[in-house]
Parts: structure tokens; C-alpha cells; sequence
């Protein structure tokens, strides 16, 4: 009876993490260890619950256990190619792993989604730029501009790539719009 009664407590508990993530959108502070253990275990009976796949996998990366977040994030991925939150967090987790040609992967399928962002736009050229793409990076800060031209670290990232161009001139204009945009905010 007890054991019953702690199987109930453990799935409501989890239902009400999933409602309250799908409605946050966001990554969430880590659970106990033992949640892990229940989440998979529902996984394995209903590998289709992407809340639940979706809640375990931002454990998962919460606690810097990656391969196994990434390995959600995929399985999230596959059964939703719209998922943003998967796609924005595996390019997080390759770019911060500095592969960046995976990064680009995930974050080109984000922008797909969520074309205004200008963070994940930014992000994007910066890991363009550390495979030597210096010219994709530019023309996607750009783009940022365009978007929103007070957007900081666009200008400062243009400065930096005039500069990795050679163009001194046009890297200290940039900086000097960002100083002044800086200052004004």
C-alpha cells in the first residue's frame, strides 16, 4: 500500500513539473537523483511523452550531465523538428563544447523557427566565426542590425570581425557605435 501510494506521489509529481515547464518554456533548477530514475522509467513505457522527455532532458543539462541531454534533445528533435527550446539548447551545447559546425546545425533550424531572434542570430555568426567563416558571420550580424540596430553585442561582434578582416577602420567605426549605444543604455 505505501509502495502504491509513493508510485502515485512520484507520477503526480511529475505530471505537474511537466505542465509547469511546458507553460515556462524554460530551463528549470535541478530535482533529486531519484527523479532521473522515475523519469526514464516512464520514458521507457511511453517513449513518446516529449513534456516528459523534454523535463528530463533539461535535467539532464542542468546538472552538466550532456551526453545524455543531448541525447534527449535529439530524440525531442526527431519527434519535433519545431521544438525551439531543443534546437537553441543543443547549438548551446556544441558551441559551448566548441563544436561549432554542430552548433550551426542546430542553431540554422532555430532561426528557422524563430527568425527576429537576434541573440540566436548572434550566436550563430559567432560560431561561424570560429570556423573561419568570417564573411557569414558579418552578413548575419548584419542582419542584426537591420533587426534591431541598438542590439550591443551585434556591433561589437561586427567590430570584431572587421578586425579579424583586416578592415581596422571599419572594426573602430563599429566600436564606436557600440560605446555610444553602451552608454545610452
Amino acid at each position: 500500500m505505501r509502495s502504491e501510494f509513493l508510485i502515485s506521489f512520484y507520477f503526480a509529481f511529475i505530471l505537474f513539473s511537466c505542465n509547469s515547464n511546458e507553460q515556462s518554456n524554460s530551463l528549470k533548477p535541478s530535482l533529486p537523483v531519484d527523479s532521473f530514475l522515475i523519469k526514464e522509467k516512464l520514458l521507457e513505457s511511453d517513449s513518446l511523452n516529449l513534456p516528459l522527455r523534454e523535463e528530463l532532458a533539461i535535467e539532464y543539462y542542468n546538472n552538466n550531465n550532456l551526453s545524455k541531454a543531448i541525447n534527449h534533445f535529439v530524440k525531442l528533435c526527431q519527434n519535433d523538428k519545431n521544438n525551439k527550446l531543443a534546437l537553441i539548447t543543443l547549438g548551446n551545447i556544441y558551441y559551448d563544447s566548441q563544436q561549432f559546425s554542430n552548433a550551426i546545425e542546430y542553431y540554422e533550424k532555430a532561426l528557422k523557427l524563430d527568425s527576429l531572434n537576434t541573440n540566436l542570430r548572434c550566436d550563430l555568426a559567432t560560431s561561424f566565426l570560429n570556423i573561419n567563416n568570417a564573411e557569414k558571420a558579418l552578413e548575419l550580424l548584419k542582419e542584426n542590425i537591420k533587426i534591431d540596430y541598438n542590439h550591443l553585442q551585434s556591433h561589437h561582434n561586427i567590430s570584431v570581425v572587421y578586425k579579424e578582416l583586416g578592415k581596422t577602420k571599419e572594426s573602430v567605426e563599429e566600436m564606436e557605435i557600440y560605446n555610444k549605444l553602451s552608454t545610452n543604455n
